[in-house]
């Protein structure tokens, strides 16, 4: 499959297609970037749509495609292929994987996501004619080409949507784009400069020019479809005329400096962007900083960055914790640590929300962060608004409703940015909730904590009488992260099949109430005061998306299963369903969810909605939703493999622990609407006395047991036993054990024996 390298292309602008209305079958859609957008099992290959426009349903076979115009029947579809009905899609797949659906057709050649060209072709009378076809340049991830109207239209850039009616995708100001860095005297390679898209949305390249003339440029344009991604990097290669490839520009870097323009249009003569740099240092690259800004930093010796951001990341000092919504007598605040071993002085160094303003708060001078301490900075600090900010304007507030980001810029003394960031990126945010940096088993996240954790006094932290006690705080260590009420319990997203298709109607999403209280699955208060508010649910987002009904409560400590159909209307599905997994009729089921859970692996998040913005707000009317709990599994280890179509679901191990923990899940038969076996939550030993902490579900009753060896053991029943439970609960479990009793070793058995 073919992965973006991010670089550009710089070939004459053209494109394109051609058609053979007798044939009625277009090259409607292509992806040549596909990297995590629409997955052919656990794969994400190349591939191209085909559609009929009419006027006659047309067999495939015999006719070819190619991914070279001068190989024009590369694949060759075979004799029994589908035959194609008026206004109908297929897809086919570009790459040389064995598939074991045989009904998916794979071409044996993938593109180059820097510039291609694909032909449709078909063979009459032994002459070999060309249908369809079309080249295009630079493609960014996730992004397809296709014909806008379906089958008629011209080839734009759009939103992946296989065997559907294509869609256009919305395009960037390319007024904003900006020749971001360079390298003049590469140790060894080409030349090369890089550009970058500030924009939310990706910018469309083609017919641009660079150039290094300082009169009307005489160059290549880039090519024609040819696009950058939103937030985007790309590289261009500055190898002059010697390498004709779509990723490389006629022209080279001069070592002694030069004048280096980006052109929107020749006629008129419109310039987007110029940088002028002088004599280079071998193998070092110069740039702006932030990206895309006024500041130019000659970057440390063999430490470029193409494709990339300019800044390198912090060592040592990390953005600890993020407070962004606030009412008093709390304000915003921002904790940083030193995780090193020796004193960091962050003097004169920026905080800021603005990846292109990173000067908003001066840090003041001489401010220094011993090895394991903290340093907390409050709202009053960096709002220019607030009456005690000494900070000169620009300085900034967090948005806690849509979500914001907390940017950490190294300086020196005057101020200059030293080419060193960290960012931190927050969803939307209960008040007074902060988030922590939570250390799992493969990634560093910013989770909400359980409480905060900005002084050293955790009573004035969870409630401080005054936005004066609140500001107080020196730093401490995070809390555990926030869990529950409601959280993703178990998983079935790979369900075993006898056929080669998925089975996606026994696929489930299973979510449990922790608590003792029944959990209104919407905002209550909304409710009571805007009846009329159909937005205020909780929602599943990720590979699979669900808003729930209007006012639905999740029993305590009950279950419910998201489920891939209409049970309300599909009722013999529901039946087959329930069936299957043994569900009892009490348990409830909802859906459709939106898409279906990747058997290669995504991410299931479940938001609950904050109160709705209120008038004068800007965003009146908005119900910010608020991330409670989030799974992003795979199907590779060291995540369960049984999971992934060999029967077992994943179930999630302690439901009162951080749900993103790969460690924290398990592969076991299916257990939909109920719990699995006991859990041990821990064991503590003091002389003879021995307490179990562990989950009683409902209806089981339980024997602990002890043997003083795991080497044949011999098992033996310690008094008391434990009745059943109505309801699932956590048991603390104490005896005073014999010295015939005493153990090393402890388990559960159910039922009691």
């Amino acid at each position: 499959m073919s992965i973006l390298k991010l670089c550009g292309a710089m070939l004459a602008a053209s494109v394109v297609w051609v058609q053979n209305s007798v044939a009625g079958v277009v090259i409607n859609e292509v992806m040549a970037n596909n990297v995590s957008a629409v997955a052919n099992g656990s794969d994400y290959p190349d591939w191209i749509e085909l559609y009929n426009p009419g006027p006659a349903a047309v067999n495939l076979s015999g006719l070819g495609l190619t991914d070279n115009l001068s190989q024009p029947m590369k694949f060759v579809f075979p004799a029994g292929s589908p035959t194609l009905g008026v206004g109908k899609y297929y897809l086919v797949w570009c790459d040389a994987v064995t598939d074991p659906n045989p009904q998916n057709i794979h071409t044996g050649f993938s593109f180059n996501a820097s510039g291609e060209e694909v032909g449709l072709y078909e063979v009459r009378a032994g002459i070999t004619n060309k249908l369809d076809g079309l080249k295009f340049g630079l493609q960014p991830p996730d992004y397809s080409l296709g014909r806008v109207p379906s089958g008629t239209g011209a080839f734009t850039l759009t939103r992946p949507t296989p065997v559907d009616a294509n869609i256009v995708e919305p395009l960037g100001d390319p007024t904003r784009l900006r020749i971001n860095e360079w390298m003049a005297r590469p140790a060894t390679g080409d030349d090369w400069l890089e550009l970058y898209n500030p924009n939310t949305l990706p910018v469309a390249l083609g017919g641009f020019y660079f150039t290094d003339l300082l009169t009307v440029p005489t160059n290549r344009p880039i090519r024609a479809l040819s696009y950058i991604a939103p937030d985007g990097y790309l590289q261009f290669f500055c190898s002059d005329l010697s390498k004709p490839d779509p990723d490389h520009l006629d022209f080279k870097l001069g070592s002694s400096g030069e004048t280096l323009t980006l052109y929107s249009s020749l006629s008129p003569l419109t310039s987007i962007d110029r940088v002028t740099f002088g004599t280079q240092q071998i193998n070092t690259s110069e740039g702006r900083l932030p990206d895309g800004g006024d500041y130019k930093l000659a970057f440390p010796f063999g430490k470029p960055t193409p494709g990339q951001s300019n800044f390198l990341p912090i060592s040592d000092v990390v953005i600890s914790e993020v407070l962004t919504h606030t009412d008093l007598p709390l304000e915003d605040a921002v904790e940083l640590q030193n995780l090193g071993s020796l004193p960091v002085t962050i003097g004169n160094w920026w905080l800021s929300n603005s990846k292109s303003d990173a000067r908003r708060f001066r840090i003041p001078a001489g401010t220094v962060i011993q090895p394991g301490k903290f340093a907390v900075f409050y709202e009053y600090q960096f709002d220019p608004n607030d009456p005690l900010n000494t900070a000169p304007p620009p300085s900034f507030t967090f948005n806690s409703a849509h979500g914001d980001q907390c940017y950490l810029h190294t300086a020196d003394a005057a101020g200059n940015l030293t080419g060193s960031n960290l960012v931190v990126r927050m969803p939307a945010a209960e008040n007074g909730v902060s988030f922590g940096r939570w250390v799992t088993s493969r990634s560093v996240e910013y989770v909400p904590t359980r409480s905060r954790t900005f002084g050293v006094d955790v009573a004035i932290n969870d409630a401080p009488a005054l936005v004066s006690e609140f500001r107080n705080g020196l730093g401490m260590t995070n809390s555990l992260p926030r869990v529950g009420p409601v959280v993703i319990s178990e998983i079935m997203y790979h369900p075993a099949s006898l056929s080669t298709n998925d089975d996606t109607l026994n696929e489930y999403i299973e979510l449990y109430n922790l608590s003792g209280s029944p959990a209104p699955l919407y905002n209550t208060f909304d409710y009571a005061d805007l009846p009329g508010l159909t937005n205020n649910t909780y929602r599943l987002d990720g590979v699979v998306s669900f808003q729930f009904p209007l006012h639905y409560t999740l029993a305590a400590e009950g279950n419910l299963l998201l489920v891939n159909f209409d049970p309300v209307v599909d009722t013999a599905q529901a039946a087959l369903f329930r069936a299957k997994y043994g569900l009892s009729g009490s348990t409830p089921l909802l859906g459709p969810y939106g898409g279906k859970l990747s058997n290669s692996g995504g991410r299931v998040e479940l938001s609950k909605p904050d109160p709705v913005q209120r008038p004068p707000h800007p965003d009146a009317g908005f119900v910010p939703m608020i991330p409670i709990d989030w799974v992003t599994y795979d199907d590779a280890a060291p995540w369960p493999l049984e999971a992934d179509g060999k029967g077992q679901s994943l179930q999630r191990i302690r439901l009162d622990s951080f749900g993103d923990e790969v460690l924290n899940w398990k592969g076991s038969q299916p257990t939909p609407g109920r719990q699995d076996a006991p859990l041990i939550l821990s064991i503590s030993h003091t002389g003879n006395e021995v307490v179990l902490q562990f989950t009683a579900l409902p209806g089981s009753s339980y024997q602990p047991q002890s043997a003083t060896s795991l080497s044949n053991p011999v098992w033996l029943n310690i008094s008391p036993a434990v009745a059943a439970q109505s309801l699932t609960r956590v048991v603390f479990w104490t005896n005073n054990l014999s010295s015939a009793e005493k153990a090393n070793y402890f388990r559960l058995s159910s039922p009691m024996q």
